[in-house]
């Protein structure tokens, strides 16, 4: 877990803000938002927006499942600005702007989804689930997952551990800190997407993305420095090589039994076609 460090160039508020991609401003903005809204208007966004498993059971209140990641306490979220700021930066230039405000949201309602069917197992729904820590959960987790034996540093503590073990640690730490079980939700959901949907369940089209970067409605937001263009095909899966031993034993077991799929390119122009039987045959009963 390595975080980001600045240019003395950069040391400047103004220099420091301008580092920051366009989508986690996004992200900051409302979570300031709230957190103003909920200060001065006595946690009215909390008792709106907080995802309550009796209130979206029983009151079919659905939209709690969208902005309660946005409501944390104040100590919450300021180490949420400081985890966005060093830690989330380089998944949005990876990914793209568009991408990475997508799969956000979309990473929080599966969070929320996964929540609610807890609750319905333990059958507990008067406790709720809320925060930004969910989703850094599971940032942490998919990186750990692809790394599992790489020595990880547990936030500011003086100490390491193999990425296996990281995930666990950080859920301990969200059901201690928090008093719910929603930790454990990002926990499994960030299991199954790293080992059912290689790390990364929300897959969009290039074309898809691309429609919205151009659209009119981004036209003076795409030319910003702090906004980030698709740049990579998520909906193409890494493949593994096979062993060169195991190609041609692949070749062999298809000899003989039709065309051989997934081996070496098959080049027609430099296949020969030995009909001389059968023309000698064609001969002699013409003569007859």
């Amino acid at each position: 877990m390595n975080f980001r460090t600045y240019s003395q160039s950069d040391n400047s508020c103004w220099g420091f803000l301008n580092q920051i991609p366009f989508g986690i401003k996004i992200i900051l903005i409302l979570l300031t938002a709230v957190t103003l809204i909920n200060t001065l208007c006595s946690e009215k966004f909390t008792y709106w927006f907080e995802d309550l498993p009796s209130k979206v059971f029983e009151d079919f209140e659905l939209w709690r499942l969208f902005f309660t990641q946005f409501i944390n306490s104040y100590l919450s979220a300021m180490f949420m600005f400081f985890i966005f700021c060093t830690q989330v930066v380089d998944l949005e230039k990876k990914l793209g702007t568009v991408v990475f405000l997508l799969d956000f949201f979309f990473k929080n309602i599966m969070i929320q989804i996964t929540f609610l069917i807890l609750s319905l197992i333990v059958q507990i729904y008067s406790i709720p689930s809320r925060g930004l820590w969910n989703f850094y959960l599971v940032y942490i987790s998919l990186q750990c997952y692809a790394n599992p034996e790489q020595l990880i540093k547990i936030l500011f503590l003086p100490c390491q551990l193999p990425g296996k073990y990281l995930p666990f640690v950080y859920a301990l730490i969200g059901l201690a800190v928090n008093q719910n079980y929603d930790s454990i939700a990002a926990l499994i959901f960030a299991y199954i997407e790293a080992k059912f949907f290689n790390s990364m369940m929300f897959r969009p089209s290039q074309s898809f993305i691309k429609k919205i970067e151009n659209s009119h409605l981004m036209k003076g937001i795409r030319i910003r420095e702090d906004f980030y263009l698709m740049t990579e095909n998520l909906q193409s899966y890494p493949t593994k090589e096979l062993p060169e031993r195991d190609q041609e034993y692949q070749g062999r077991i298809f000899q003989g039994q039709g065309v051989q799929i997934g081996g070496n390119n098959i080049n027609l122009e430099n296949i020969v076609i030995d009909d001389s039987e059968q023309f000698e045959e064609d001969d002699t009963e013409r003569n007859e």
